[in-house]
């Protein structure tokens, strides 16, 4: 069953289109974090603001309080007391009575902040700084404690960054141990942003930046659950908070001093945990990370494990998400040395009421070892049974799936207060002007997107998959979602035995065919669980082998992510989400684009009577005949709510291999014929549609695949079309009978995709050894493919460079970039 809502049929699970920001600015990537941010924002209160997600709100009591300090002198700078050997004490921060007062900075009772009055931005907000000091010292009188961080007014400072792209700056912000002008701050340490403008018409430009800082902070330190920011125009402020469920912003209140002391108090003394860092995760001097998990078989101390390098991990132009990063872990002994083989840590994400990868994992071995702990007589599940009995009651059927050593539930994200509403239009608008500058090369951003170099030693394994996926799309019809509730998403992170590249990531055809032709195994035993995988794509197809350099030793894939993986079919009592789930749409299966079948009773071939030797009924015959048809099927199977089923996911896998001969091997026509089909859109392109529709793709792949030797011989490119004509005759086969949600209606197509990879791999010697590439975006000449660096990132023309799913360098990619004069660094 679909969702509805004004008539609108909202799919099963919501995709939500999502670029990646590759190694771009940050500057430059603005507009597209506020075209993807604009709608996941939702307006409060101030009051619900301050209670729902402020780390620490004084009560009434503690603020008059701090009134009462800020009423009086202040020492001089550095805190000392004043005596005849030191400066005179500083003026109080507040003029007036407990009863009444306003800031020395800004005596105007709506503390109106004007460029006639103070000349400069950075003049006009200077007094924050002595607001926010004064505040630290009166720690004493409410009983708090000052934390590492401290507001710092750093408007001319770049920001620094292990990843890449931080070519930004901040105002300022509530920043840890910043020494001050000798050195930039570093995103890893600012907790709170803060961003001025001195004309209330800038609020969105301003809002633009706040929110792009924020982006680059979470997506540069695994330890942030949420972050928060402050942006001021004139003598109006908002407050900011952005979690991986939602992003929130208060309503704008004037610059009015009893509640901005309360709001500057709140970050003063909260607690590092409180500003958003997870206290389960730790980073080391070196710039790694150690990951302290819980072992749910004991009660004993927390499991160490501290990254090597990433696997996967990319920056997102969007904070809500699943987040999804990849580490290879050593696990630590008590004394804090590695111990053991290299481990793989997974951290992610995922909605709160969402089953674990490990759960579901469990539920899907013990249907598997269901359906063969008896026999069955269901044609063609009988012979699946046979196949495959010794490798279940075995145990063996394990090793096509990833082997879990632990895994932990952490922290869940705050719930949007109940009065809140999305609010659209903070960041983007229709009117926006955009144009695309080239950024190859972004301004002043070092190799390890800094500013200046980094000490890190981990930050060389970031960015990993900054060529997977597209820095931006245009024109892109939006998928229709139903109304957000913005539900809450829990942290899970899960350690994984095995060490292994993705299917994008092997370096020649011969390595993917393989490992494809052994993923139908696993997806063989999901058919017979009643399980369907619904996120095939080159990222979880996986292939390990105990010693990576030794080219005798086979690759065993494995059939990885499981947390959109479902039991089929649904039940129409089945919860659907709400919340758009991300994804790549390049391995997306046709129906599951187009959201309807592609089965129509219109679309079958009808013969005339001519052709049948019959004699033509009279038109008056035939509107009676049409007549009685009235009623029958009002609603045609093409219109019917797809739900995603086994054959989808073997068409995903079809989806990989065409990606893997047109985008992956160095041939232009190959490339030229693989471009348009694998666009970063949701909305299928023609020619993606023609090319799975057609009646022949044939003499297209005989432009870059090898000619047959002789007439009799089975082509690989033969074997691609082949299964293209399979899958097409059984949708409409399937869904014409009604059959689509029985499961042993598709047991045929597997058949046909084990005999169509068999026969390809029988010519294997023709095409085995071709290399697989991707281009330089520096020398624009094809490159190897480097395991375990890159995927996609967008070109020219909204479309994605193919060949950088899982490739190592990104193209000249090009970015819309604001034509605003007030959108400054």
């Amino acid at each position: 069953m679909s969702n509805s809502k004004s008539g609108v049929v909202i799919p099963d699970t919501p995709r939500s289109l999502r670029s990646f920001g590759g190694d771009a600015g940050l500057v430059d990537l603005r507009p597209t974090i506020a075209k993807e941010m604009d709608g996941e924002i939702v307006e409060c209160s101030v009051e619900d603001f301050i209670t729902t997600y402020l780390p620490f709100a004084p009560n009434e009591e503690q603020t008059q309080r701090l009134v009462q300090q800020l009423l009086q002198e202040q020492p001089p700078a550095g805190g000392k007391v004043a005596t005849r050997s030191t400066k005179a004490p500083r003026p109080s921060i507040l003029v007036g009575n407990k009863d009444q007062y306003t800031f020395r900075s800004y005596p105007n009772e709506k503390g109106d902040v004007k460029l006639s009055s103070h000349g400069s931005e950075n003049v006009a907000f200077r007094g924050w700084s002595a607001i926010a000091e004064a505040i630290a010292a009166a720690a004493p009188a409410i009983g708090r404690q000052v934390t590492q961080f401290k507001y710092h007014d750093i408007p001319n400072k770049r920001i620094a960054s292990d990843i890449l792209g931080s070519n930004n700056r901040i105002d300022a912000g509530f920043i840890r141990n910043f020494p001050g002008t000798s050195s930039e701050p570093r995103t890893t340490d600012i907790a709170v942003v803060v961003e001025f403008k001195l004309a209330t018409n800038l609020k969105q430009a301003n809002a633009r930046q706040a929110v792009s800082a924020n982006v680059q902070i979470m997506n540069d330190d695994v330890r942030r659950m949420f972050t928060f920011g402050i942006t001021a125009e004139s003598s109006e402020v908002t407050l900011w908070y952005h979690c991986r469920s939602h992003s929130a912003v208060s309503k704008r209140f004037n610059f009015e001093p009893h509640l901005l002391i309360k709001v500057l108090a709140a970050f003063t003394f909260a607690t590092e945990e409180q500003l958003g860092y997870d206290p389960l995760i730790t980073r080391e001097q070196d710039g790694r990370y150690t990951f302290n998990l819980p072992d749910p078989t004991s009660s004993g101390p927390l499991q160490q494990f501290r990254t090597i390098g990433t696997l996967s991990e990319y920056r997102t132009n969007n904070i809500t998400g699943r987040m999804a990063r990849v580490y290879t872990v050593n696990k630590l002994d008590p004394e804090g040395k590695p111990v053991g083989e290299p481990l793989v840590l997974k951290d992610v994400w995922l909605d709160e009421s969402a089953q674990t990868e490990w759960e579901i994992q469990k539920e899907i071995f013990k249907d598997i070892e269901k359906f063969w702990a008896s026999s069955t007589d269901i044609q063609g599940m009988k012979e699946l049974h046979d196949t495959h009995k010794r490798l279940v009651t075995s145990g063996e059927y394990k090793k096509y799936f990833l082997e879990i050593v632990l895994d932990h539930v952490g922290t869940v994200t705050t719930s949007r207060p109940a009065a809140s509403t999305p609010k659209p239009g903070l960041l983007f608008s229709s009117t926006m002007k955009t144009h695309n500058p080239n950024i190859s090369s972004t301004n002043n951003v070092t190799p390890q997107g800094t500013g200046t170099s980094s000490t890190s030693v981990f930050s060389g394994t970031r960015n990993t998959n900054a060529g997977t996926h597209p820095i931006e799309f245009d024109n892109v019809t939006p998928v229709p979602v139903a109304e957000r509730p913005f539900k809450p998403k829990k942290r899970y992170q899960v350690v994984f035995k095995d060490v292994c590249l993705t299917v994008g990531q092997h370096t020649t055809l011969g390595e993917v065919v393989r490992v494809l032709r052994q993923t139908l195994i696993p997806l063989q035993l999901l058919l017979c669980a009643n399980w369907v995988h619904r996120d095939i794509s080159s990222g979880n197809i996986m292939a390990h082998k105990v010693e990576l350099e030794n080219d005798k030793e086979p690759w065993q894939a494995k059939l990885a992510d499981l947390e959109y993986a479902k039991k089929f079919p649904q039940h129409d009592a089945h919860e659907k989400s709400v919340d758009p789930k991300t994804g790549t749409p390049y391995f997306m299966p046709l129906e599951i684009m187009l959201k309807r079948y592609l089965y129509h009773p219109r679309t079958r071939k009808h013969t005339t009577a001519l052709e049948r030797g019959e004699k033509a009924k009279p038109a008056k015959v035939v509107f009676r005949d049409r007549k009685k048809l009235r009623g029958v099927s009002s609603k045609p199977a093409s219109t019917r709510h797809v739900i995603h089923n086994f054959q989808h996911d073997l068409e995903s896998l079809w989806w990989i291999l065409l990606w893997t001969v047109t985008c992956r091997i160095d041939s232009e026509a190959a490339y030229a014929y693989g471009r348009p089909i694998f666009v970063n859109q949701i909305i299928p392109t023609d020619e993606r549609q023609d090319c799975f529709n057609a009646e022949s793709i044939l003499d297209e792949l005989e432009q870059f695949l090898p000619a047959p030797k002789s007439e009799d011989e089975d082509t690989f490119a033969e074997m691609i079309d082949n299964l293209r004509n399979f899958m097409n005759d059984a949708y409409v086969a399937r869904v014409s009978e009604g059959n689509q949600n029985k499961p042993e209606h598709y047991v045929e197509i597997f058949a046909n995709f084990n005999v169509c990879f068999d026969t390809m791999l029988e010519t294997a010697s023709d095409w085995a050894g071709l290399p697989l590439i991707t281009r330089s975006a520096t020398q624009g000449q094809p490159q190897s493919v480097v395991p375990g660096r890159r995927k996609r990132t967008r070109e020219e023309e909204s479309i994605a460079d193919a060949r950088l799913v899982d490739g190592e360098e990104r193209s000249e990619a090009k970015l819309p970039k604001m034509e605003d004069n007030e959108e400054e660094e």
